[in-house]
């Protein structure tokens, strides 16, 4: 892979990125993190810093033969909230990326929520939706799977500090070949809410403010705030407590006058700005055990009217991604290298399975779906979005203008109309055994077609990921669950798994927005409750809109952290607003899973109702 030059950098890429690994007392929400390490990047992979702690959880700390920290080791380690100020000058600003994010993204957003204290992040990226994405040659999502793949040296499983740095390299590598191919980030802003009553009214999510990627400063911190001396450009500021000017126009003020803003007080931070310095919270409690300075409003309105210039920090030159090593350097590098190349990265393959992607016209559902059937009949993969491991493009009439194709055809993938696909089929790849690419053991569910999960009576952990098209509409898509029992009725609110309720309890099913046209339902089968007979998954339309405006829907069935065990496609029709997607449901000792696609007009309300779920 030739390195992407900044300069064609995809512009709706995130500008910094926190890659985060932590250890934890267990896998409930419940659980305490014992070690969090932070590596930050910038757009283009580099580390630029890093972090890392031990944490007390002030409990025994669970799996020291996964973890090895002893109580002994975690002796005089610093507790959550002692380090919770520090992490969130990190992470502020930045795109988390984690493997298998949504389960760091909780433990941290559970350890603020229990501080009281804003988590101070909005969106997230998951390596293994990355590799999934990027149709990686490879047999499962693992992370020492990935390493393999990218040829990158574990040291210590399950350090956090060890992992952060593998992931780190990792995702640098997923991170340029999702930009050479031009794919969109499966970039996640998760929902915040509660629950839904029975008969009240369920309430639509309100998605958490973007934020904005953060500039870096220019310029050198250059320490504590002297009120002597004043304001110097560099020095990081921070907010807290109810200011006379709007929060938002002090924060840009001081961005525009090469001031740092920071969320949190750490040791780095130069001053705390509030409008009552002997209020009593978190910040300033920070502040006085740190020694920060703390100064009123009117006096840092004072002071913003003359900053004084900063110490530059050395420019440097567009950042090169290190070539793959056989035999890599024993520890990790300590600092990040610049300059720009061309580096070639670890050999890729294009799968042996042909793997198709159908254009049509915005009202050709019938001629979409019909040629889709038949390439599905074909033994080929159906695909939904543009990557580049689509060899064959079927173009139908009405999407002659695609733009698209242009893109297909820069990937080396051959673009053809049905007629030419018919007339020499043979001349795409053919179908390969199950064991020489990605998903190649993954078969085709039709519409109505059930399969046995291996596992028999212990099944383990499963998922359900939808796709569609990522040049959809502006309406929301939104994947919910049910939980079941023998009378296909839900036992009480808490069996039905939306926006405003992400997890039934115990966590053995979760839903996350894995991305902007990907939702994920994730299913402890092991752990669900005898008197749940049936999960159902579907999908629903928001507002008035109809599936007609969404396309094709591919579903992956697969284990946790592996690859496709059953794909399908539905192809929705025009006026459908609520689609089932597909059940696991039990079949004598072991679980079925059945690939649904029965739509109806009514509502998300409607199909509720049907389960026992009032929604107002």
């Amino acid at each position: 892979m030739t390195v992407t030059p900044l300069a064609h950098w995809p512009a709706d890429y995130p500008s910094d990125y926190a890659v985060v690994d932590v250890e934890t007392t267990g896998l409930r929400s419940s659980d305490r993190i014992v070690s969090v390490a932070v590596e930050l990047l910038d757009r283009a992979g580099t580390v630029t810093d890093r972090w890392s702690t031990l944490v007390d959880p002030e409990r025994d700390p669970g799996p020291v033969h996964i973890h090895g920290l002893t109580p002994e080791r975690l002796a005089g380690a610093p507790t959550f909230d002692r380090i919770a100020d520090d992490l969130a000058e990190y992470l502020d600003g930045r795109v988390l990326v984690a493997h298998n994010a949504p389960f760091d993204w909780g433990m941290l957003t559970s350890e603020y929520r229990r501080l009281d204290t804003p988590w101070p992040m909005r969106r997230r990226l998951c390596t293994m939706a990355l590799a999934r994405h990027l149709e990686l040659p490879i047999g499962d999502y693992k992370l020492a799977t990935l390493a393999a793949h990218y040829r990158v040296r574990q040291l210590r499983a399950h350090d956090a500090v060890d992992d952060a740095r593998v992931l780190g390299e990792i995702f640098r590598y997923g991170l340029h070949e999702a930009a050479g191919a031009g794919l969109p980030l499966p970039l996640a802003v998760p929902d915040s809410g509660s629950g839904l009553r029975r008969g009240a009214a369920a309430r639509k999510r309100i998605p958490e403010r973007a934020a904005g990627p953060k500039a870096p400063c220019p310029w050198t911190n250059p320490g504590r705030l002297d009120l002597a001396v004043g304001l110097v450009q560099g020095m990081r500021v921070a907010f807290t407590g109810g200011a006379g000017h709007a929060r938002e126009q002090l924060e840009r003020q001081a961005a525009e006058a090469g001031l740092y803003v920071a969320t949190s007080v750490s040791g780095k931070t130069s001053v705390l700005v509030t409008e009552d310095p002997g209020s009593g919270s978190g910040k300033n409690r920070t502040a006085a055990r740190l020694g920060t300075p703390v100064i009123d409003e009117a006096t840092y309105l004072r002071l913003l009217a003359r900053v004084h210039p900063g110490t530059p920090i050395a420019g440097s030159a567009p950042v090169r991604v290190p070539a793959p090593r056989p035999e890599p350097e024993p520890e990790p590098e300590p600092a990040p290298v610049s300059g720009v190349a061309d580096t070639p990265s670890p050999p890729s393959t294009r799968p042996t399975v042909r793997q198709v992607l159908v254009l049509q016209g915005r009202d050709e559902h019938a001629e979409g779906g019909r040629v889709r059937q038949l390439v599905s009949e074909s033994g080929a993969r159906l695909r939904i979005n543009l990557t580049s491991t689509v060899d064959t493009v079927l173009v139908l009439p009405g999407a002659a203008s695609d733009p698209r194709i242009a893109r297909a055809q820069a990937f080396g993938a051959v673009c053809l109309t049905e007629a030419q696909w018919r007339a020499a089929p043979t001349e795409a790849p053919t179908p390969a055994p199950a064991s020489s690419g990605p998903g190649a053991s993954a078969s085709n569910l039709p519409r109505g077609g059930a399969v046995q999960l291996p596992g028999d009576a212990r099944p383990g952990r499963w998922i359900l990921n939808a796709s569609w098209a990522w040049d959809r509409p502006d309406e929301d898509i939104d994947i919910v669950a049910f939980l079941l029992d023998e009378h296909e009725r839900v036992r009480g609110d808490s069996d039905f798994v939306f926006w405003n309720q992400p997890v039934a309890p115990l966590d053995v099913v979760a839903l996350d927005a894995s991305g902007p046209a990907e939702q994920t339902v994730t299913l402890e089968l092991d752990a669900l409750p005898r008197d749940v007979h049936r999960v159902v998954v579907a999908a629903s339309v928001d507002g008035t809109s109809t599936f007609a405006a969404v396309g094709p829907i591919e579903i992956d069935v697969a284990p946790f952290q592996a690859t496709s065990f059953r794909r399908s496609v539905l192809d929705a029709a025009t006026v459908e607003r609520v689609l089932l997607l597909g059940t696991f449901y039990r079949h004598g000792v072991g679980w079925k899973f059945r690939t649904e696609g029965q739509g109806y007009e009514f509502d998300l309300a409607g199909l509720a109702g049907s389960f026992g779920v009032e929604i107002a």
